[in-house]
């Protein structure tokens, strides 16, 4: 699920940083004012979080002429030529499809672009995300631009699993992190966007934190796709529904949700769960039934919970990583052990 559209800041498209993002903007900002940008930034966080709008922000001020008040102004030739997509001095290196990999023909190109001098007498920008869907052999060729740096080239890569890059990417970027915003600050923007109340507060959570992702949420085919997996899990809980038959109907749930987000979900269901056994607070009806269904009482009946928690964790990351695994039999795997936590 990509993040949102960038704001408009006037009458012109001028893409600014979130207000969470303000340290790390004024970081990189002084670095490029005082002519001491790196060549190549790692921006580094959870999908939701304003990386890209980041990104474009930050690779706006890189290509105008006259910034103002820290931003890009929007009205020079510079940021005319951007918003037009037309300027000589910018590519965006993106999948061919959607979710797909980086091929390495596509990094390959950019040879040609850090080779040759500036059509503007300026800064050169290379956005390339997300970074983690390169393969060896595409990273392998990014590594030799980045090795030999031309002085006016600036990479922007922007990763939602930095795990999934060669450590010998990540050692050549500076790495920008973008942590989750404190809560009160993810609530005030929600609330600015007309997401109020216990909705914000509910949306954040199954968001993980992560505000744009909270908004991204309110779809009505993700909730509608939430919801029909949910009841899917209490039936498989509840033994109505077989595991196998599942990991099918799951393993790729469509172009609104990714399976990297639906094990989100997952995940925060689990949290869910093991908050309202720990605390006895029940506050949702489908955590009550699922708690219903787990043997056991008190902390004992928790470490399942617990250790199941961990096999979410690890099958995210090999989604994220660059093992391409079989996301059926991954799927199978979580669902039969789902099972067996009810049995």
């Amino acid at each position: 699920m990509s993040e949102e559209t960038l704001p408009v800041h006037t009458a012109v498209a001028i893409p600014s940083p979130m207000p969470w993002q303000v340290s790390q903007w004024q970081r990189l900002g002084a670095q490029w004012k005082a002519g001491r940008c790196p060549h190549a930034l790692l921006l580094s966080g959870q999908p939701g979080l304003g990386k890209r709008r980041f990104a474009e922000a930050f690779a706006a001020l890189l290509l105008c002429d006259q910034p103002r008040d820290g931003l890009a102004c929007g009205e020079c030739r510079g940021c005319q030529l951007r918003i037009a997509g037309s300027h000589p001095d910018f590519i965006r290196v993106v999948p061919e499809k959607e979710q797909g990999p980086l091929k390495v023909e596509q990094i390959r190109q950019l040879g040609e672009f850090v080779g040759r001098t500036s059509g503007r007498e300026g800064a050169r920008v290379i956005w390339l995300a997300p970074a983690e869907s390169m393969n060896v052999n595409a990273a392998n060729a990014l590594l030799k631009n980045l090795e030999e740096p031309s002085s006016s080239v600036v990479f922007l890569l922007i990763t939602d699993s930095p795990s999934g890059l060669l450590p010998t990417i990540r050692s050549r970027c500076q790495t920008v992190v973008f942590p989750v915003p404190p809560q009160q600050a993810a609530l005030r923007w929600l609330g600015e966007s007309g997401v109020e109340g216990a909705r914000a507060v509910s949306l954040l959570s199954l968001a993980g934190g992560a505000p744009l992702l909270a908004v991204a949420l309110m779809e009505p085919e993700v909730q509608e796709l939430r919801e029909q997996f949910f009841a899917d899990l209490t039936s498989l809980a509840q033994a109505g529904e077989s595991a196998v038959a599942l990991a099918g109907r799951w393993e790729a749930p469509g172009e609104a949700v990714d399976l990297n987000l639906l094990l989100q979900f997952w995940q925060n269901l689990v949290t869910q769960m093991l908050k309202a056994r720990s605390t006895d607070e029940l506050r949702d009806r489908q955590v009550a039934a699922l708690l219903q269904q787990l043997p056991g009482s008190g902390p004992v009946s928790l470490r399942p919970l617990f250790g199941f928690y961990d096999h979410l964790l690890k099958a995210r990351q090999l989604l994220t990583g660059n093992s391409n695994p079989n996301r059926r039999l991954l799927m199978e795997e979580l669902l039969i052990r789902w099972g067996k936590l009810f049995r």
